[in-house]
């Protein structure tokens, strides 16, 4: 199996400060490691079980791929990518290029962190993929050295939140399905409650991190890529794929223009009490 772990989603913004508030008041998660770089300056924080969310700000130079890609969506924070742990990078490009897909942006000159990536218009799955060889935290990797940088925002003791599920649209769920299970590795299931008359859906699942649900989109309506966070209470039952009404909860949720994507609670309705 190539992935074995979906490990965090990275988000393009103007700055750390506003995003990284809003993380830590909505759901508690926690500053893990930050330094600069002339292209981007990358932020991680820190959810329950570990689970991670990247902040992708402008590096200082005029050619950072950040601030082009900022300006192509107005300024507005957006999505940017997904990252899959895998355990042998090479293993995972071979796997992708035997698919049909070749990757990009491919980096294995450092020992600890070994980074390539899929290009949405060749996975189909509307977000750039990224897949990352690595035994190590960002925050152990990057550790005193002379990029590093410290927390903008204040935090208090509250706990984080756990965030089991990331969702988003495709265009062609067929094709999604195809890259998700036989490039990365997925476990899909289909998801079992979809309203009447919405396209089909289908959660993908790795042994850790988020699972991804992904639906088609509505014919014509073209519309793709990351739309929204589902997050519960750390001690907060959470029935997995089961969960009744979950593309409901996905879609009832709040849009948060620090992030550009709905953060959604997956809030179990308690039964009616009868008598």
């Amino acid at each position: 199996m190539s992935a074995h772990e979906l490990d965090h989603v990275a988000f393009a913004v103007p700055a750390w400060g506003r995003a990284g508030t809003m993380l830590h008041r909505e759901l508690g998660a926690r500053f893990a490691s930050g330094f600069t770089l002339p292209e981007f300056n990358p932020c991680q924080v820190a959810l329950a079980e570990d689970m991670r969310l990247e902040l992708l700000e402008p590096g200082s130079s005029s050619t950072s791929f950040i601030a082009r890609f900022l300006s192509e969506n107005a300024g507005n924070a957006a999505p940017h990518h997904i990252t899959f742990k895998v355990q042998d990078i090479s293993a995972a490009i071979a796997g992708a290029q035997a698919a049909g897909i070749e990757p990009i942006l491919v980096n294995t000159e450092h020992p600890l962190w070994q980074e390539a990536f899929l290009h949405p218009k060749d996975t189909g799955l509307g977000f750039l993929t990224q897949m990352v060889q690595t035994s190590e935290a960002l925050e152990d990797i990057t550790a005193a050295n002379e990029f590093t940088a410290d927390c903008p925002w204040e935090e208090d003791p509250s706990s984080p939140a756990r965030l089991p599920v990331v969702f988003g649209l495709v265009t062609d769920l067929q094709r999604a399905e195809h890259v998700l299970v036989n490039v990365l590795g997925a476990r899909r299931q289909q998801l079992p409650e979809v309203p009447d008359g919405e396209p089909a859906a289908s959660i993908f699942r790795w042994p850790e991190g988020a699972d991804l649900i992904l639906q088609e989109s509505v014919p014509g309506a073209g519309d793709s890529g990351l739309k929204a966070l589902g997050f519960t209470a750390a001690d907060e039952p959470w029935a997995g794929p089961d969960s009744p009404g979950l593309l409901e909860l996905l879609g009832a949720g709040s849009f948060y223009p620090e992030l550009g994507i709905r953060i959604s609670p997956l809030r179990i309705p308690a039964p009616a009490r009868s008598g």
